[in-house]
């Protein structure tokens, strides 16, 4: 691992000025954190700018722990600004995990929903349409996915399986496969976990012990993993940046991402209009069937 200072240094001096993602047109770094509500987004946030900068620690992004579908304290899709080149963004996190909730999470994680606004779950495909085609063009951000997830938590074999659908698309989205933090890394099994990830394709796995309100004593070791993961993105940008011509311009990336989620937006519609129509086809012959039986009493 390197040297405390030397990581402070690189993340602190980096600029996309002089790369090939800064002469396609992009001019920040927006490293996107999501995952559900209550799984450490937040106090990553926090853990994240108290080892860059220092100083006292200070409660900037909220810390949740409550679960389920409207828990935890993130309600908006809120930005942090972390040095002249990378922005910090606490994107609202899901619950259950449903087609809505997770539609939602990709419009955030394409920058196809405002920052500092409050995210609002759409229920109707119609809604979502005109949401997203209507979204800002931020075609100067170049969206680096970072995925939360609790040690806590485990993983069962379906839940696996919807984490690397969402996953792969939030590659698709963005360009990039996602970072993977593992958060509370001392409740549970880490290493089952991170070999769980491993398995559905994941390849920068980070184990970490957030800082927090009642825990922010300072660590070289705690300092280094939580500045490493910084580096480490860096240096995927770099890696992209050196082959930018697997980029589109930015406005080409923008539209492919709106074209993207409106079509799994279509495609969830479609499988609620499907189960909706077998429904009301059940009710429809289970009432034939009453019908018939007190004809016949």
């Amino acid at each position: 691992m390197e040297d405390l200072g030397n990581l402070k240094e690189k993340i602190l001096s980096y600029s996309l000025e002089s790369s090939e993602m800064a002469t396609s047109g992009y001019k920040r770094i927006l490293v996107q954190v999501c995952g559900q509500t209550g799984h450490g987004k937040s106090s990553f946030i926090n853990s994240l700018i108290y080892a860059l900068h220092g100083g006292t620690f200070k409660v900037k992004a909220s810390e949740a722990t409550a679960t389920g579908s409207q828990g935890g304290h993130t309600r908006q899709r809120k930005s942090y600004h972390l040095t002249d080149a990378i922005t910090l963004v606490d994107n609202r996190g899901f619950g259950k995990a449903d087609n809505c909730e997770k539609e939602e999470a990709y419009a955030q994680l394409g920058n196809l929903q405002p920052l500092d606004e409050e995210v609002v779950w759409q229920n109707s495909f119609k809604e979502r349409m005109k949401a997203i085609t209507e979204a800002e063009r931020n075609s100067n951000d170049l969206l680096l996915p970072v995925f939360i997830y609790s040690v806590q938590c485990g993983m069962g074999s379906k839940s696996k399986k919807e984490m690397k659908e969402f996953l792969k698309n939030a590659q698709k989205l963005t360009g990039f496969l996602p970072i993977i933090i593992l958060t509370k890394r001392y409740l549970g099994d880490v290493g089952t976990l991170e070999r769980q990830f491993k398995e559905i394709g994941m390849e920068r796995i980070f184990p970490v012990e957030n800082y927090t309100s009642e825990d922010h004593i300072k660590t070289p070791e705690k300092d280094k993993t939580f500045l490493s993961i910084l580096h480490e993105a860096l240096d995927l940008v770099k890696f992209r940046g050196d082959a930018a011509s697997s980029f589109g311009t930015p406005e080409e990336e923008h539209r492919k991402r709106v074209q993207m989620v409106l079509n799994i937006a279509h495609m969830n519609e479609m499988e609620r209009d499907k189960e909706k129509n077998k429904n009301e086809w059940d009710k429809e012959q289970e009432e034939k069937k009453k019908e018939k039986d007190c004809r016949s009493m």
